[in-house]
């Protein structure tokens, strides 16, 4: 799989023609999320991949700001116990949905679906609960939802990379590494809200969250370290380092983990 290729081409996607995913690419996804091991803790996590049968189907993947129903007619979720559980679903699913983009498939992250009938479907446990929804199938052409519901959600604006990687600088600028950055950039986020924010020394990156969304702190990084792995064979996470040497607590943001590469 092309990483960077997938990443430029991954898009939010509505409408889904009702057609079925090969079945090579729904095995790989089981056995990827099944052997996933967590990165960031001892939160545990686990995974359902569904398919919606029909229109009748009682899994209904529910409303995004009023705009139409998903009609995708699989989904993955992400099921977790708790708020850095939420992490790991992001730094977990955003590879599958890659994988999906690069093989021609459409994916979508959604935040809003019927809660009750999963947690039914999906028997979700006392201690348990359903992090996030992805959406998944074969994408239909390009219509007023799938244009639209991008610009209503905000995901053709980005914010300026200085004020994602907060100690960036041009002089002596590693071109590697803004390459990687700017992947990162292109991770999705609630609303587009791109929440996470770098620290970068050398060969270590320090990583905040301004707000809550864990989730979106787990894709981000996730996007880092594939692409960080694409030129270092040594590249390694940590929860336990002390924050580098230039955040400041007034930008309101905490410090979630690390990436060595």
């Amino acid at each position: 799989m092309d990483i960077i290729e997938s990443m430029l081409k991954r898009k939010s996607v509505r409408k889904y023609k009702d057609t079925l995913v090969e079945s090579n690419i729904l095995i790989e996804i089981q056995k990827n999320l099944e052997k996933y091991i967590p990165k960031f803790g001892n939160s545990r996590v686990r995974f359902e991949v569904l398919m919606t049968k029909d229109d009748t189907e009682d899994v209904k993947l529910g409303f995004l700001w009023g705009v139409g129903k998903i009609n995708a007619p699989y989904c993955i979720i992400g099921i977790c116990e708790d708020d850095l559980g939420m992490q790991e679903l992001g730094f977990a699913l955003e590879p599958e949905v890659l994988k999906l983009t690069y093989a021609g498939y459409g994916t979508c992250w959604l935040g809003t679906y019927d809660r009750k009938v999963l947690n039914l479907k999906c028997s979700i446990k006392k201690n348990e609960r359903i992090g996030v929804v992805i959406a998944f199938g074969i994408a239909q052409d390009e219509g007023f939802l799938n244009n639209n519901f991008r610009k209503i959600a905000g995901s053709t604006k980005r914010k300026d990379i200085k004020e994602i990687w907060m100690n960036y600088t041009e002089e002596n600028l590693d071109e590697g590494i803004l390459e990687i950055v700017k992947m990162s950039t292109l991770a999705p986020s609630a609303n587009n809200g791109q929440p996470v924010r770098v620290i970068i020394k050398e060969k270590r990156a320090d990583f905040f969250l301004v707000g809550n969304s864990r989730i979106d702190a787990g894709i981000f990084m996730s996007h880092f370290y594939l692409c960080a792995r694409e030129t270092s064979n040594t590249v390694s996470i940590s929860i336990e380092s002390h924050p580098l040497e230039g955040y400041n607590q007034e930008n309101a943001a905490k410090y979630v983990a690390s990436i060595f590469f």
